[in-house]
């Protein structure tokens, strides 16, 4: 076998590869013995037909295909240790190129393979260069009130009133609305029940407008335009001819701000204590947001100062992870692929581009965080690993049954690892990047723009993460 090796952009070695004659009709004679025992031809026991019937039933080419099959992998990772090539991913062939005669008389095979090489990152002065203005986390009165707010609505009652229909207002109606030259009505209903917010829900963008003022047993009748991206396109941007008969009117009634209203919201005294409860959350929100926006940040300018080389595949895997995640979502929800992108006005080609886009960005920013974390010499503990598991299990059912599994599975115990130190090599960044620099604070980059999560993508050798986001594990990966 002779093979020659050619170093490629993007962290790549191509092999040309040529296999001697004699170790192809090997090949090829094994390939006859292994489908002559699975044929049968009449007349004769499996595997003792003579050599030129098999053939012709079975064809030479079938023969030559499962010889091919056999022989290009074996060749490949011969070529791959001959050239003492370093491989990261695994060996994808983009030619096989047999002589014609070999189909007949069995000679000639050359082949091209490319094989990825491991991630080639250079970091920049991160500690030097990385600033990220630091953001305080606060919460204001008017949030704490519009939560109360959305707490009373959702404890509110509908009560009937003698009166014309205003904004809010819970209403029951007869609908018709028909098209003009079209047999089916775009609305046809009963008693049905609606409440007027010209933010939801309406058959036609003005409808809920219309209803204001309207008293019971009033009947009224319009025309509004349906809306051009309609779900039915033969309504789509055309007038439609409203009859409304309207029967009752409600409006909401509030529960009171009081302790009472408090205690039954939650485990709360007073309304001094609601308030200081929702407080509290909306803070802890409010630093989570914090927190990604400064993550999202260092991260971005940590990428942007490094040099990052790596072979295509690991972008191809994780754009294919990335879609077939994506596909299962959908499918949960009933939908497949194709219906879901036709809801959302999306061609397919410009659906993958997107996914292959942020394949790539993820893909950077977790060599990068990698890189940093062999930088900075971060390492997890074995006793941090064994707490992080059962700090998740303890959540779970069953708590004691999940931990043992995890604590006897080595590769739940080595995502857990991961995930730790992503956690805490982010930690660190973010420590760098928000300290005072020597002018007294933190100098901001202009450059922010939004961060993936770290994902995972895997072929050989040591692997980078770049499919699933740096966050605490959850209790299914520990079964």
């Amino acid at each position: 076998m002779k093979v020659s090796s050619t170093e490629l952009p993007s962290r790549q070695v191509a092999l040309d590869i040529e296999v001697e004659q004699e170790r192809l009709d090997r090949a090829i004679d094994e390939a006859y013995r292994r489908l002559s025992g699975r044929v049968d031809v009449p007349g004769f026991r499996r595997g003792k037909a003579p050599r030129p019937m098999v053939e012709r039933l079975i064809g030479r080419d079938r023969i030559v295909e499962e010889a091919l099959d056999q022989l290009v992998p074996d060749v490949v990772t011969e070529a791959i240790q001959q050239e003492k090539v370093e491989a990261y991913t695994r060996p994808r062939v983009e030619t096989i190129e047999l002589d014609p005669s070999t189909r007949t008389e069995g000679t000639g095979l050359r082949l091209k393979a490319v094989v990825g090489l491991a991630p080639k990152v250079e970091l920049g002065d991160y500690k030097g260069d990385l600033r990220v203005s630091s953001e305080h986390a606060s919460v204001t009165d008017e949030q704490i009130d519009g939560v109360i707010q959305r707490l009373r609505e959702s404890y509110s009652q509908w009560a009937p009133v003698e009166r014309a229909v205003q904004l809010g207002d819970r209403v029951g109606l007869d609908l018709l609305a028909t098209v003009e030259d079209e047999p089916k009505a775009l609305a046809d209903s009963k008693e049905a029940e609606y409440v007027v917010d010209p933010s939801g829900a309406q058959p036609a963008p003005g409808f809920a407008d219309q209803l204001i003022g309207m008293r019971p047993g009033e009947e009224k009748m319009f025309t509004l335009t349906v809306p051009d991206d309609y779900r039915e396109k033969s309504f789509a941007g055309k007038p439609a001819h409203f009859n409304v008969t309207l029967h009752w009117v409600k409006e909401r009634e509030l529960p009171a701000l009081d302790d009472e209203f408090a205690q039954q919201v939650g485990d709360y005294s007073d309304v001094a204590g609601l308030r200081a409860g929702i407080e509290s959350q909306l803070r802890a929100r409010e630093e989570e947001r914090v927190r990604e926006q400064l993550e999202e940040a260092a991260m971005s300018q940590l990428v942007e100062i490094s040099s990052i080389e790596f072979p295509p595949q690991l972008v191809e895997h994780q754009a294919q992870h990335m879609l077939e995640t994506f596909t299962r979502n959908v499918e949960q929800q009933g939908l497949q692929l194709p219906q879901y992108l036709r809801l959302v006005g999306k061609e397919q080609a410009t659906f993958e581009e997107e996914i292959r886009s942020e394949a790539e960005s993820r893909v950077r920013r977790s060599l990068a965080l990698d890189a940093f974390a062999d930088a900075e010499q971060i390492g997890v503990e074995q006793q941090e690993v064994e707490d992080e598991v059962r700090r998740v299990a303890a959540g779970a059912a069953e708590a004691d049954a999940v931990e043992r599994l995890a604590m006897t599975n080595p590769a739940t115990l080595q995502r857990v690892q991961e995930v730790a130190r992503e956690r805490k090599a982010m930690a660190r960044l973010l420590e760098l990047a928000t300290a005072p620099s020597r002018n007294g604070g933190p100098q901001p980059r202009k450059n922010r723009e939004k961060t993936a999560e770290r994902a995972e993508t895997s072929d050989t050798g040591k692997q980078s993460r770049a499919a699933e986001p740096v966050a605490p594990v959850a209790e299914e990966e520990l079964r």
